[in-house]
């Protein structure tokens, strides 16, 4: 492997001269810049970007903790981090905290022990002591997404997830929809809580409560939407509509009333929650919720940043959410279209 010195060899100059013109510091005359520039090519020198690093007191990594780095959504929100980051000429690291406190401990550590310039948290469970004192003690910045199981965190970044299920709630209601099902994701999530509180509100306004509909709790997965709805359609053959947890869930809810030979959405509605991308590829294209995950990762990443260069951030962010109209919710068979109100503000796409 190349190194800086048989780059100076190769360029006719000394390693000083290599030294600046790598770490951008210092004037290097433009003779000297293409001839550094022509060895380093020739040569397939990588400078050794932790050296680097302990000259500047900077890593440029930044370090990423979300649930499940192999899931869709969060892969969403890593891209929307890294995308931020690498504009900055830094680099990431993300590792799985699995919802679980001491995976996310272990998570958080194991990033400290690489020397991340900043932290980036989308945590499930509070901190254990030890490691909040250890995050304190290392005076990481810190940038959560969700909730505030960080306290140390400088800033927050949450999503509207309890607006967007009021609306979505709120488009089955005003189509006339009473004989709901909610397939929520587990409790061991706070989204599952936030949107269970939209869906309470918007279930109130029109003098009904959660003990109204049915409501049944599973992982967020294809595979618990398919079972559920197998199993409703035979338990419960009066439900009109499917309100999913997320599209994944959808999307098996999908292919159960297919196999039952139902029509979405003429004999059930079906809606959504977060817009990923097979979203409007299903048929009929799913009605969902937008949960802007990618712009979470962005707009967390741009705030890490800020704290980094000593610039004064908001404390906390909130995204809002929005609804996307497709072809998969209609109105309950035999409702005349004059007997029904829509609400307004949605978005079809």
């Amino acid at each position: 492997m190349a190194t800086i010195t048989d780059v100076s060899k190769r360029a006719g100059v000394s390693r000083s001269t290599v030294s600046r013109l790598i770490a951008g510091n210092g004037y290097v005359s433009d003779e000297a810049r293409k001839a550094v520039e022509a060895a380093i090519q020739e040569l397939g020198y990588r400078p050794n970007t932790m050296a680097r690093g302990l000259r500047s007191n900077r890593s440029d990594i930044i370090g990423g903790v979300v649930v499940n780095v192999s899931s869709p959504f969060y892969a969403q929100m890593i891209g929307g981090m890294q995308e931020t980051a690498r504009s900055a000429g830094k680099s990431i690291i993300v590792a799985s905290g699995y919802a679980d406190r001491e995976e996310e401990a272990r998570a958080i550590i194991e990033l400290l022990d690489r020397a991340c310039d900043g932290l980036i948290l989308y945590l499930e469970n509070a901190l254990r002591d030890d490691v909040l004192e250890i995050v304190a003690r290392s005076k990481t910045p810190v940038v959560t997404v969700g909730g505030n199981e960080c306290p140390p965190a400088r800033a927050r970044v949450t999503i509207d997830n309890a607006s967007g299920a009021a609306a979505g709630m709120r488009l089955l209601l005003d189509k006339g929809h009473r004989h709901i099902a909610y397939l929520s994701g587990g409790t061991i999530y706070r989204d599952t809580h936030e949107r269970l509180s939209g869906i309470d509100a918007a279930l109130a306004g029109v003098g009904l409560s959660r003990n109204d509909i049915h409501v049944e709790h599973g992982s967020f997965s294809e595979t618990f939407g398919h079972e559920a709805t197998t199993r409703l359609l035979i338990e419960r053959p009066d439900i009109t509509a499917i309100f999913a947890g997320d599209d994944d869930v959808a999307a098996g809810a999908l292919l159960a009333l297919k196999a039952a030979g139902k029509r979405v959405p003429e004999d059930v509605s079906l809606l959504g929650f977060d817009d990923n991308f097979h979203a409007r590829h299903l048929t009929p294209g799913l009605t969902t919720v937008r949960q802007p995950v990618d712009e979470a990762g962005r707009v967390a990443t741009r705030l890490l940043l800020a704290i980094l260069d000593g610039e004064p951030v908001a404390p906390v962010i909130t995204i809002p959410t929005e609804l996307i109209l497709r072809h998969s919710v209609g109105p309950v068979r035999g409702l005349s279209p004059t007997s029904r109100h829509v609400a307004p503000a949605l978005t079809a796409n």
